[in-house]
């Protein structure tokens, strides 16, 4: 049956779905629908017992069974012999195991001392191949050498070239080849201690070997990435140059098809193989070199003529009429920036197509069935099938750190991985269970879940549960909730979080697997309250008004002036004072992390009182100004109050407070009145005059004589600091007659106002 059932939910979540792909903008607090519906996200998780089509469909897999544990660290080589018994070599205690058909087909894994065959001097055994004798052949590293076991277990030294490593071994016909390094040498041996360089790739190492169907020999070698094939009179040819810097595996179908697991960056500049004959400087050639060891020689074979002792970076001049490979004269293939891992297949025609590349994983492995390519890989240990159209499965994860080698021995395909060195089969039947267990979604904020919804197909007596869980680290530990099964169309009952994650459990039945598509987690991110970064009042008297500008120069001269009592135009002193705030100035600045629109209101609250009063509401911009009209005189406190409301609905609306400092509001000129007038010289007249304000502190005062330019004045104590002062206007030099005296006054929030006397100077007696 198809899932879900309810068509009509499907299709508005879909719709939706819809409209956020197409990047329309929405308010942070709408639903977010996390939506995983692809191969590529799904990859991104992890299975045990699934399969993933390159559609995007999880079901469960073919079986995947633990034959062996080797106890050992991982597994380097593989062989089966005609019998179909396998063998496995390993890392770090040189140990090769085997295991007979018995041994792969019984339900229990048989313990590692019962199956262990021969353990080598070194560690490491690179490389196995089982001979048309039916003896194994072993070569071990480093400083290795190659070993004969023969089917009774009897072991002994067969080959040792005197070479750091042996990293692979192939028959063709009863002539064993092998392929070593740090000099990318390649020995020809044709019997027990036999043998000598058959030919020298310029490379350092040799990777990979294979036995062609005509009786060539194939070649895989490192840094350069080339495949060699190399006839058996030791005639060479480059049959690819991969832009990888290392030939990993060579596995010949039965097609004759060569397939080629590739590794590593892009290597150096080498001689592009697939020009056209005419533009090759010729085939490159190498005459055999025989030589003969005796058993109980000691002796390393001589360098290489022309090579340093060391032998691991020379090398040997060139044949004559043979091209060096150190030296192209071609044109380089070109690099592939940023590939990791390539699978290619060589055709019988020499064309070369890659099936599979990946930027992030490595491919180790193939091995060419009937239903498509196998390819290991270093991913979980994931085993991808590649079809006809080079579309990609997962065919099965082993969830190690490596899947190495793949094996068919018989009836059965076999599997090995590390770091953990286990030995696995895959069965014709289908897994009865299996999970996938999705990355961690963060949604960014602490979220609540909505309905869960999937899409995919129940065989009869099948099941599909999904369960989720969640917590505030981005990786689950113990601090996460419980995982908890959730239906289909139904509240997710996670705890609200800041991260999720979610499983599927495959459960399997006679009549198929289920299937799974797609998986949708509704989300809603917690409204996060605004935040108010500053809240500025000015006032006549505010602390939170900005500072004076700082006088000029010529403000300083002004003011020396006004000092020495000469006569000084008010308009210059004004220049370099504080414009006046005339009423309460607010202004203020917040933000939304959600990015939701804002609206404001301001509230007042006079000194002495303890409610607040509403005084602005609405306010879709970041200041206000506050005058008489508004409020009386006074001294007030202001709060201002910042809500997402506009972006959100009712419940979900957050708000953010700020209180200014006091500020004091005060719209009244001082007040201003004539206390005395008397002459005490001829020609002189003195007026005392009386300022008070009712709200805030007196800061300048001026005098004028008949209209003339007004005059800094200070008061009579010496500073103007109060709402009380006293002044004194002194005329000097009047000619007899009628003069007019002004004083002007001026406080703190701008308020001014002024006063006049005349006083009459009587003609001097005669």
């Amino acid at each position: 049956m198809n899932l879900p059932p309810r068509g009509s939910n499907w299709s508005w979540l879909r719709a939706t779905l819809l409209v956020l792909a197409c990047g329309l903008p929405i308010a942070a607090v709408n639903t977010v629908f996390w939506r995983m519906a692809s191969f590529r996200q799904f990859s991104h998780g992890s299975m045990h017992g699934l399969s993933l089509s390159r559609e995007g469909r999880l079901r469960l897999a073919p079986d995947l069974r633990l034959v062996f544990h080797t106890q050992q660290a991982l597994i380097w080589s593989v062989a089966a012999d005609h019998q179909g018994d396998i063998f496995l070599g390993t890392g770090h205690e040189g140990r090769i195991y085997r295991l007979t058909p018995a041994a792969l087909a019984a339900a229990r894994t048989l313990a590692p001392r019962h199956a262990l065959w021969f353990t080598a001097p070194q560690p490491e055994v690179f490389a196995l191949a089982v001979g048309p004798d039916g003896a194994l052949y072993a070569g071990t590293s480093p400083d290795g050498k190659v070993y004969r076991i023969a089917p009774d277990g009897h072991a002994s030294v067969y080959f040792d070239p005197h070479e750091h490593y042996i990293w692979a071994l192939a028959f063709t016909g009863r002539t064993l080849y092998v392929g070593t390094g740090d000099r990318g040498e390649i020995y020809r041996v044709t019997g027990p201690m036999q043998g000598g360089r058959f030919f020298d790739t310029r490379q350092s190492q040799v990777m990979a070997l294979a036995a062609a169907p005509n009786g060539d020999l194939l070649a895989g070698s490192e840094p350069g990435g080339l495949i060699f094939r190399i006839t058996p009179a030791g005639r060479a040819f480059v049959l690819y140059n991969s832009p990888l810097e290392e030939i990993h595996r060579l596995t010949v179908a039965a097609d004759g098809s060569i397939y080629v697991t590739a590794q590593g960056a892009p290597g150096p500049m080498m001689p592009n193989p697939m020009l056209p004959r005419s533009e090759l400087a010729g085939e490159i050639s190498a005459p055999p070199e025989t030589v003969t060891i005796a058993a109980s020689s000691g002796s390393h074979l001589a360098p290489k003529p022309g090579a340093h002792a060391s032998g691991k970076n020379s090398q040997p001049a060139a044949a004559a009429g043979v091209p060096s490979l150190a030296t192209p004269n071609f044109s380089p293939v070109p690099r592939l920036l940023g590939m990791r891992s390539a699978v290619y297949r060589i055709t019988s025609n020499q064309a070369v197509d890659t099936l599979w590349s990946s930027k992030s994983q490595d491919a180790d492995d193939v091995l060419p069935t009937t239903q498509g390519l196998l390819v290991s890989t270093d991913h979980h240990g994931r085993i991808y099938r590649l079809g006809p159209n080079r579309q990609s499965t997962i065919l099965v994860q082993t969830n190690q750190e490596e899947t190495t080698r793949l094996l068919r021995a018989g009836p059965y395909l076999l599997a090995t991985t590390a770091n953990r060195g286990d030995l696995y089969r895959l069965g014709g039947s289908v897994a009865t269970r299996g999970w996938f267990v999705s990355p961690v979604k963060d949604t960014g904020e602490i979220s609540h879940w909505g309905d869960l919804e999937w899409l995919g197909r129940l065989a009869p007596s099948s099941h599909l549960t999904i369960y989720t869980r969640s917590g505030n680290s981005p990786r689950p530990d113990r601090t996460w909730s419980d995982w908890a099964a959730v239906a289909l169309g139904q509240r997710i009952l996670s705890p609200a979080a800041r991260y999720i994650q979610w499983k599927a459990a495959f459960v399997g039945s006679a009549a198929g697997s289920p299937y799974l598509d797609e998986v949708v987690v509704p989300y809603l991110p917690v409204n996060l309250s605004p935040e108010i970064l500053w809240f500025h009042v000015r006032s006549a008297l505010s602390s939170t008004a900005p500072p004076a500008t700082p006088p000029s120069a010529i403000s300083a001269e002004v003011m020396h002036e006004a000092e020495q009592g000469q006569m000084v135009p008010i308009a210059a002193f004004a220049a370099h004072q504080t414009r006046p705030v005339h009423g309460i100035q607010l202004s203020w600045k917040a933000a939304d992390p959600d990015g939701d629109r804002l609206r404001y209101q301001v509230y007042f609250q006079a000194e002495g009182e303890t409610g607040w009063k509403l005084l602005q509401h609405n306010l879709h911009v970041s200041h206000l100004s506050i005058g008489s009209q508004r409020l009386p005189d006074g001294v007030y406190r202001f709060k201002l109050v910042a809500s997402d409301a506009p972006s959100n609905p009712p419940a979900q609306t957050r708000r953010a407070e700020a209180i200014s400092p006091l500020a004091t509001l005060d719209t009244a000129a001082p007040s201003l009145r004539l206390l005395s007038t008397r002459q005490p010289r001829p020609g002189e007249a003195v007026a005392r005059f009386s300022a008070r304000d009712p709200g805030t502190v007196l800061v300048r005062a001026a005098d004028s004589i008949d209209a003339g330019p007004w005059r800094l004045l200070y008061s009579d104590d010496g500073i103007i600091d109060s709402r009380h002062e006293t002044f004194t206007v002194r005329a000097l030099h009047l000619p007899p007659g009628e003069h007019l005296l002004m004083l002007r006054i001026e406080d703190a929030a701008g308020n001014q106002n002024s006063i006049k006397v005349l006083v009459n100077i009587p003609a001097s007696p005669r």
